[in-house]
């Protein structure tokens, strides 16, 4: 039989010799397994950052290319809103087709150039050159001939024209051995256009 002084010693042995074993297999085996671990979610964590950054940069030149997408037909717009050139026949067009949509008459149609406007004060002193172009105007002159009320539609045709246009002046005088209601106007009108 073994003395209980040797079964402690051999116990504390034992005891001392797990104790070894752990701190040996914690150094060459959890150790650098938990190093690893502590890289690898500092990679992936470095990674989903720049994956979120990526993404945020993707999501916003998406959100640009929509907002852009429609700058084609705004352009479109703008052109016929401010054509790139006087355009007359275009203008007479357009006041002939609103004149007999609402039955009047035109009579006579007179187009006065008058002098162009610099696009902004620091491009005409010439400190700096603009995007902007200058803007040419036309002064138009119409006699028309119609009732009232077809005078009135006129009007609100030449404001939701797409042509840019301003009334500049208006003169309604009866029309000479006309019977009824029907009137002679005379209008004046600007319009606009880019000079190249």
């Amino acid at each position: 039989m073994i003395k209980a002084s040797a079964k402690r010693a051999l116990s504390l042995l034992v005891s001392m010799v797990l104790i070894i074993a752990s701190l040996v297999i914690y150094a060459f085996y959890v150790r650098p397994a938990y190093d690893e671990v502590t890289t690898l979610r500092g990679t992936m964590k470095a990674k989903q950052d720049l994956f979120l950054e990526k993404q945020a940069a993707v999501d916003k030149v998406k959100a640009l290319i929509l907002q852009y997408k429609g700058a084609d037909s705004l352009q479109n717009a703008i052109a016929l809103s401010l054509p790139q050139s006087e355009e007359v026949s275009s203008v007479f067009n357009q006041l002939q087709a609103i004149a007999s949509d609402n039955g009047m008459t035109v009579l006579v149609f007179n187009v006065q150039p008058l002098p162009i406007r610099a696009a902004d004060p620091a491009s005409a002193k010439g400190k700096s050159a603009s995007l902007v172009r200058p803007l040419g105007t036309l002064r138009l002159s119409l006699r028309l001939t119609g009732d009232y009320p077809a005078f009135k539609d006129f009007i609100r045709g030449l404001e939701t024209n797409i042509r840019a246009m301003d009334v500049v002046s208006m003169k309604v005088e009866r029309a000479g051995g006309k019977p009824g209601d029907v009137f002679a106007y005379t209008l004046v009108a600007d319009t606009y256009y880019q000079v190249p």
